[in-house]
């Protein structure tokens, strides 16, 4: 095939469709993800759109099988997009959220690989998951989501190894805040599922939950081309990177990782705002 094939998980959000805007612009013949039907239209002519849900095995195999047969059982990448974030303190953040947060960003990535892995090791492909900076490092409310991502590069890493000597090349991106909607949706997720504990506990945390808005609504996220731009890199260098790092704060956490725990503590804490005074406010 002189076409190269590509998935992308997670089309119908800000980096999933400018990465198949920008993929197809360049000549690859693109799968598109994604999870509701109707979403499929906003997506370019000649987009080949797949109804995935990465919690509904079904529909993982589904879209495989669909592939293969307009590929004849090559795939030359697959880009894991598709991801939700959970996030909130960690006494009061509920089981379920916590369950869903890790079977979508990190078994759901599982199940789309192994559906397709078979036809990326025919192309001797490449595999591209978007992770988060915060795997390197997390921060109040965001245990749950950096959680996920952190075990997601951990997966990344192994995958990595135990391709490497079939051919296929396997990446993580870790990008910093970005200009999408989906802290918005988690927002709008949080308030339908609520907090666990009692009202006690979660008053203690509400100045935290506070400090944590107040921080993210000063932030400057980055724009996702930054992101497709790696992607495009890690698809299409000759030896790409194992990990592509994408914004100014990403560099920062990454930084800060390094340094010790008491001390990453103490910056983390006094950027937010948070101190003991904090709780219970």
């Amino acid at each position: 095939m002189s076409t190269r094939t590509v998935l992308i998980t997670g089309a119908a959000g800000g980096v999933g469709s400018a990465a198949v805007r920008r993929l197809h612009d360049l000549g690859w013949e693109v799968f598109a993800g994604v999870r509701r039907a109707s979403d499929a239209a906003a997506l370019p002519g000649g987009v080949h759109p797949l109804t995935v849900d990465l919690v509904d095995e079904e529909t993982v195999e589904a879209a495989a099988g669909e592939i293969a047969a307009r590929t004849g059982g090559r795939l030359d990448a697959l880009v894991n997009n598709a991801g939700v974030v959970v996030d909130g303190p960690v006494e009061l953040v509920r089981l379920d959220e916590w369950r869903r947060q890790f079977d979508v960003n990190v078994l759901g990535q599982v199940a789309m690989t192994q559906a397709v892995l078979p036809m990326v090791r025919a192309a001797r492909g490449r595999i591209v998951n978007i992770g988060a900076a915060s795997a390197r490092m997390s921060g109040p409310a965001f245990g749950p989501v950096a959680a996920s991502k952190a075990a997601l590069a951990s997966v990344t890493e192994a995958l990595r190894a135990e391709l490497r000597p079939l051919g296929v090349r396997v990446c993580v991106i870790e990008p910093g805040l970005l200009a999408t909607e989906i802290f918005e949706k988690a927002g709008t997720a949080r308030t339908a599922a609520g907090w666990r504990g009692d009202a006690d506990a979660q008053r203690l945390y509400a100045g935290v939950t506070a400090k944590v808005g107040e921080f993210g609504a000063r932030s400057r996220p980055g724009p996702v081309e930054g992101v497709v731009r790696a992607i495009v890199r890690a698809l299409e260098a000759r030896r790409p990177s194992p990990r592509y790092l994408v914004g100014r704060d990403a560099r920062t956490l990454a930084a800060l990782a390094k340094l010790p725990g008491h001390t990453r503590d103490r910056i983390v804490l006094r950027a937010v705002g948070i101190d003991a005074a904090t709780y219970g406010a």
